[in-house]
């Protein structure tokens, strides 16, 4: 069973989205995707064919309607409005192919994390909604809006609780495993502890999460690096810290994210075999035909 996992990480996921995208236009196929918060969109996006569309939609980190903070500042609405994030890109004006991703011919798992218990949940996109868990699985706490209800239950970023879903891959029988990480094989500083006190003092059973996220963040990252007997795994990250917070709205760096994410995938397709080195990749022509399909 060949998984693909994918770190969240907010904007830092657009090198990931390169990575992607790149895999996608070489055909690279899985049994199981995995993804957290920012990485669940893109497995949704990947799911659905849609890889090298997804590249665009980091274009909004400057749209106000979508992340603002003078809106945040005054008052008026959240610093990320995340329902507005999938009702103006995901289903308006970049849509993605909810269908495709039900129709997946494998299964699409995102993690979200239950506000009253601080435990993981992973949902299978085929089986749901689509739009609802990933709001559920991307739901920053304080910054993007109230908590997503999902059957009388809230939930909260999935990447609280299990920001690298290696080992839920490796619980449902994956043996060959590549993670995309979206910064270097390096170890994860610890969250601010202001950060913990006031997300612990709205939702109290999230605070060891987020006071521990660094430790359960490079926990992960060792067994992908160190996997148990029996499972295989190939890392695609960058080489240096690419300069993205979870917000930032640079969208220069965004842009270069990107970019090296493809470069990066392309170098590991040429390492696993799947192309050759002087085969050109079809970057500009997939873009181009993205524009024309939207």
């Amino acid at each position: 069973m060949r998984a693909l996992v994918i770190e969240g990480g907010g904007m830092r996921g657009a090198y990931a989205n390169g990575v992607l995208a790149r895999l996608q236009q070489a055909d690279v196929s899985f049994d199981a995707v995995y993804g957290t918060s920012a990485g669940g969109a893109l497995a949704a996006w990947f799911a659905a064919g849609q890889a090298d569309r997804a590249a665009r939609t980091w274009d909004y980190v400057n749209d106000e309607r979508i992340l603002s903070y003078r809106r945040w500042l005054t008052r008026q609405g959240p610093l990320l409005d995340h329902d507005g994030l999938f009702e103006i890109v995901y289903q308006d004006e970049r849509p993605l192919d909810v269908d495709a991703v039900r129709e997946a011919p494998f299964p699409v798992i995102v993690p979200a994390t239950e506000v009253e218990t601080g435990e993981g949940v992973y949902q299978d996109l085929r089986d749901g909604d689509v739009i609802d868990w990933l709001r559920a699985t991307g739901r920053l706490p304080l910054a993007s809006g109230p908590p997503v209800e999902i059957d009388g239950t809230a939930y909260l970023d999935g990447g609280l609780a299990d920001p690298i879903p290696i080992e839920k891959a490796i619980e449902d029988g994956a043996d060959e495993i590549v993670v995309v990480l979206n910064r270097p094989e390096r170890k994860s500083e610890a969250e601010s502890w202001i950060l913990g006190a006031v997300v612990g003092q709205r939702f109290p059973e999230l605070f060891d999460l987020v006071r521990r996220h660094a430790e359960i963040w490079n926990d992960q990252a060792a067994i992908a690096r160190d996997p148990p007997p029996g499972v295989e795994t190939t890392l695609i990250h960058p080489e240096e810290y690419l300069e993205l917070a979870r917000l930032s709205r640079d969208q220069a760096k965004i842009e270069n994210a990107i970019e090296t994410g493809r470069e990066d995938a392309d170098e590991w397709l040429v390492e696993q075999g799947e192309i050759q080195p002087d085969q050109e990749a079809p970057k500009a022509a997939a873009r181009d035909a993205d524009e024309v399909a939207r």
